[in-house]
């Protein structure tokens, strides 16, 4: 990819890792061609030993300090892999000095899955759920509100963060949960573009994952 390094580049940096695959995407903010370097690594469980190794692929060490927004998957997702992602993006953000964002891993299904609504509704809220075995439904809800012509960028307020749910017959209409972390990953560095256009600051020290599960109490639901 022929000058997409160079010393006087600005990236933006997308992590997703919500899943066992973890996904990496790269651009230059200045860049008017848009153009975007990304890859998703299945790496099971050996993120913890892979994460700077994949990063480099991504983009070489040498230009970290040349990171100016990180954005980050914040879940819900597997426990051990979002908590690190999360974990390291705060390191880094914290080291270099440059704004963090989170966006949750249903919020950024949101572009692709309000599609298969019916066209006369794709403008009224909608949620998105996941049905885990032995523990509910966890679900968030979500509404269209523009479509960004620079950046390409579908703009969707999460109304609410997915979370347990207790009274399932609220949520209508749904859509099931569709992990793809290859599309995903690049509507997460979108948003990292939209956040830098508009100026926005994120301080690495506000962002947490999301534990909609969390083991601490799991019979916590709400009472949508």
């Amino acid at each position: 990819m022929e000058n997409f390094y160079t010393a006087k580049s600005k990236y933006l940096l997308a992590l997703h890792s919500c899943s066992e695959s973890f996904g990496v995407a790269v651009k230059d903010s200045e860049n008017q061609n848009n153009i975007i370097k990304s890859q998703v690594f299945h790496l099971g469980r050996s993120l913890s030993n892979r994460f700077f190794s994949c990063l480099e692929i991504i983009l070489p060490r040498k230009f970290w300090k040349q990171i100016v927004r990180i954005s980050v998957a914040t879940g819900p997702g597997s426990f051990t892999s979002t908590r690190l992602s999360i974990s390291m993006a705060r390191t880094i953000s914290q080291q270099i000095n440059c704004s963090l964002d989170g966006m949750s891993s249903f919020h950024l299904m949101a572009p692709r899955l309000h599609k298969e609504l019916n066209l006369s509704k794709v403008l009224e809220p909608f949620w998105i759920k996941d049905i885990l075995p032995r523990r509910g439904v966890v679900a968030g809800k979500y509404q269209l509100i523009k479509i960004h012509k620079n950046p390409k960028y579908f703009e969707f307020n999460e109304i609410i963060s997915p979370q347990l749910i207790n009274k399932k017959e609220y949520l209508t209409p749904s859509i099931n949960a569709l992990t793809d972390i290859e599309k995903d990953i690049i509507s997460l560095l979108q948003f990292s573009q939209f956040c830098h256009n508009s100026k926005v600051n994120s301080n690495w020290d506000k962002l947490l994952p999301l534990y909609p599960t969390s083991p601490l109490d799991n019979k916590k639901t709400s009472n949508f």
